[in-house]
C-alpha cells in the first residue's frame, strides 16, 4: 500500500515537473519572461475586419510589436459601442544613439510620447490581398489631429483612417444613383439617335461643312484676292507715304496763314468795336463771329495735330480708345 502511495506521488511530481520545465521553455522562448513590452490602446472610426490577435505592429515596415487583444465595449448610456486595439511595443524596439538599448519602461514612453507630438499615428494596412488579414501600421503623418479617446491619453496612440476606409467614405458620399440614372438617360438618346439614324446624318452633314470650308481654304481664288488685297494695301501706304508729308506741310502753311488772318480780324474787330460804340446788336454780332472764327481755328488746328500724329488716319480712320 505504501508503495503504491509512494510511486503515485514520484509520478505526479515527475509530471509537475515536466508542466513547469515546458512552461518556462515556452516563456523563454516567448522572451516575455523579462521583456517590458509597453501596451498602448488604438482606436479606430471603422471595422476591424480582418485583424487578429497576433496581427503585426510595424513601423514602416520594421517590427514593432503585435496585437495583443481586441476588445468590444459598450456604453450603456448612449448605446454607442467602441473597439479598442490593444497592442504591444517590444523594449528591443528602442535603440537609442550609440547602440544603448538598456532603456527604462518611462524612457520608453518618454520616446513614444515625443513620437506622437510629432505626428505619429497609427492606422490599418492590408498585409496580404490573398487572405484578407490586416496590420497596424505607425507613421508620422504631420498635421493630422490626435483625437484621443481613453481615460489614459498616455497609454494611447491616436489613429487615422485608412486608404480603404478613405475610399469608402468618399464612394458613400458620391450621387451613385443619380449618376446612373444619368448614364443610363444618355444612353437611351444616344440608341434613339442611332436607331433615328439622325446621329449618322449629323457626322456627315459635318463632315460635308469641314470638307467645304478645306475647300474654300485651299481655294486659289480666296488666295488671288487675299494677295490682290493686300497688295492694294501696300501701294496705298507707299503713296500715302510720299504724299502725306507735303501735304502736310502745305496744311501747317495754310494753317498759319489763318492765324495771321485771325489776328487781323481780332484787330479789325476791336476797331469796329470802337466805332460801333453804343450800338449793342451790332456788337454782339460781332462777337459770335468772332467766337464761331476762333472755334474753327482751334478745330482745323487740333485736325493738324491728329493727323501729325498719324498719318494713316487717312486711310483708315480716327482710332477709338480702348
Amino acid at each position: 500500500m505504501m508503495a503504491k502511495k509512494y510511486k503515485t506521488a514520484v509520478g505526479a511530481f515527475a509530471l509537475g515537473g515536466i508542466a513547469l520545465l515546458a512552461l518556462g521553455v515556452a516563456l523563454l522562448g516567448s522572451g516575455r519572461l523579462f521583456s517590458n513590452a509597453l501596451e498602448y490602446v488604438l482606436y479606430f472610426d471603422g471595422s476591424v475586419s480582418g485583424l487578429s490577435t497576433g496581427a503585426p505592429v510595424v513601423f514602416r515596415g520594421v517590427p514593432m510589436g503585435s496585437v495583443s487583444r481586441i476588445s468590444l465595449v459598450a456604453n450603456s448610456r448612449d448605446s454607442n459601442v467602441t473597439i479598442p486595439v490593444y497592442i504591444r511595443i517590444d523594449d528591443r524596439s528602442f535603440v537609442k544613439s550609440g547602440g544603448y538599448t538598456d532603456l527604462s519602461e518611462e524612457q520608453q514612453r518618454e520616446i513614444i510620447q515625443r513620437m506622437i507630438q510629432r505626428g505619429l499615428r497609427a492606422r490599418l494596412q492590408l498585409q496580404s490581398l490573398i487572405t484578407g488579414q490586416y496590420r497596424v501600421e505607425l507613421d508620422f503623418y504631420a498635421g493630422s489631429p490626435a483625437n484621443f479617446r481613453s481615460a489614459t491619453p498616455d497609454m494611447e496612440i491616436p489613429t487615422i483612417p485608412s486608404p480603404i476606409d478613405t475610399l469608402q467614405t468618399t464612394l458613400a458620399h458620391l450621387p451613385l444613383e443619380q449618376m446612373v440614372d444619368s448614364l443610363s438617360l444618355i444612353l437611351q438618346n444616344v440608341g434613339q439617335a442611332l436607331q433615328d439614324n439622325s446621329l449618322g446624318e449629323a457626322i456627315a452633314a459635318f463632315r460635308e461643312t469641314f470638307e467645304e470650308a478645306r475647300a474654300i481654304v485651299k481655294s486659289e481664288t480666296l488666295r488671288t484676292t487675299a494677295a490682290q488685297t493686300a497688295q492694294h494695301l501696300a501701294v496705298a501706304s507707299a503713296a500715302m507715304g510720299r504724299e502725306l508729308p507735303e501735304t502736310l506741310n502745305a496744311f501747317r502753311d495754310a494753317m498759319q496763314r489763318m492765324a495771321a488772318a485771325a489776328d487781323q480780324l481780332k484787330a479789325t474787330a476791336a476797331s469796329a468795336q470802337a466805332v460801333l460804340g453804343r450800338d449793342a446788336s451790332a456788337g454782339n454780332e460781332l462777337r459770335r463771329l468772332l467766337k464761331e472764327s476762333t472755334e474753327a481755328m482751334r478745330s482745323l488746328r487740333a485736325l493738324a495735330d491728329m493727323l501729325e500724329r498719324n498719318p494713316e488716319a487717312l486711310l483708315k480712320g480716327k482710332r477709338g480708345y480702348r
